[in-house]
């Protein structure tokens, strides 16, 4: 079947899993607009220079790529975002919304670590850092994007939640309030954009060895620090080409009749439903 999905947009994808995304995309052939909070957020957990770099690998592989950097707390940065994309690529046949992070504070780069007590008694500004970088950041992109794909007709939506949302956590109680609440957000528009042809899909990716998973051990969910020490196929902390294709996948025509689901990439760690 022919791949009808072309232009990409792709939230806090300078780093981890945002930039395999980027790189796994465009190998497929996937044109790749990258957003992130600035151009600097690249650096802040050592895996790449510059966003240039990015832009040069990407472009490698015969692909357009630019990249816009936005403050996606903000709607009106967030719909000025999305009409740049539109000028640059025409159409936007689907977005990643990956811009998050279980990190407190508020600078430029997105470059906090750990809230200092990271429980239910987070300091209460603490808690809606971490709670608008998640939810906040998917639902202004979805409020921007929505109404093109809707005028389009069609659209391939894959949001970004966490295993933290499906079992009771300890710490990171702000991070997995905001990542199911991203879960509902995606069943309630997958419903009200049926009839529009754009499909809303929702990954739960468990623990996966990114920058910023090894930058924040200190802090961590004892689960998280076990498997990081297991070799075995399943029973260790995934890579971000292991989440990669899935992504490619609900973005594809493949996955044209899937929407509204939940789909869980933990190596099992998890079994309980949703």
């Amino acid at each position: 079947m022919i791949n009808k999905y072309k232009n990409v947009l792709v939230t806090g994808g300078t780093r981890g899993l945002g930039l395999e995304y980027c790189r796994s995309l465009a190998k497929s052939g996937h044109n790749i607009a990258i957003s992130d909070i600035s151009e600097n957020a690249c650096k802040v957990y050592n895996e790449v220079d510059s966003v240039g770099q990015i832009l040069d690998e990407l472009k490698g592989y015969g692909v357009k790529t630019s990249f816009i950097a936005a403050d996606l707390n903000s709607l009106d940065q967030t719909e000025k975002m999305v009409a740049s994309f539109i000028s640059e690529f025409g159409s936007i046949d689907a977005v990643i919304t990956n811009a998050g992070g279980d990190i407190s504070g508020s600078d430029s780069n997105a470059s906090g670590g750990k809230a200092e007590n990271n429980s239910f008694f987070v300091e209460y500004e603490e808690y809606r850092n971490i709670f608008s970088r998640n939810f906040d950041t998917t639902l202004n992109t979805l409020r921007a994007v929505v109404p093109y794909m809707k005028a389009q007709g069609h659209g391939k939506v894959v949001t970004v939640s966490s295993i933290n949302a499906v079992f009771g956590v300890e710490k990171e109680t702000s991070y997995s309030m905001a990542k199911s609440a991203i879960i509902q957000l995606t069943r309630s528009l997958a419903a009200e954009v049926r009839s529009s042809g754009i499909n809303v899909n929702c990954i739960v990716p468990g623990p996966v060895k990114t920058g910023r998973f090894l930058a924040t051990l200190k802090g961590r969910h004892s689960h998280d620090l076990e498997m990081l020490k297991n070799k075995s196929r399943l029973e260790r902390v995934a890579i971000p080409e292991d989440i990669s294709p899935l992504v490619k996948f609900l973005i594809s025509s493949d996955s044209d009749f899937i929407s509204g689901s939940v789909i869980k990439i933990d190596g099992g760690l998890f079994n309980q439903s949703m």
